[in-house]
């Protein structure tokens, strides 16, 4: 974990998924679980140390949960991955 620019603390930025959804989706968890924690300033660092287009990924998928649901979204991701699988 020596690269500080693909970690925050101990934890992942995802930059070595190539796709955007699916980046934005670990990161989302990531910044969940540590609100779940209770260490909500980890997760506003967190999403702080990401760039704009990984803030901006990270903020569309909410949107999208909030207006398609979490189980449609989560769905969706997993159709993605198994197209790519097959292809």
């Amino acid at each position: 974990m020596s690269n500080t620019n693909n970690y925050y603390k101990e934890l992942s930025l995802f930059n070595n998924i190539k796709n955007n959804s699916h980046r934005a989706w670990n990161r989302l968890l990531t910044i969940s679980n540590l609100k779940e924690k209770g260490r909500t300033r980890d997760a506003a660092n967190y999403l702080n140390k990401l760039d704009e287009v990984g803030r901006t990924g990270v903020g569309l998928l909410i949107l999208a949960i909030q207006n398609k649901g979490l189980e449609t979204v989560k769905a969706e991701l997993n159709r993605n991955i198994e197209t790519k699988e097959l292809s």
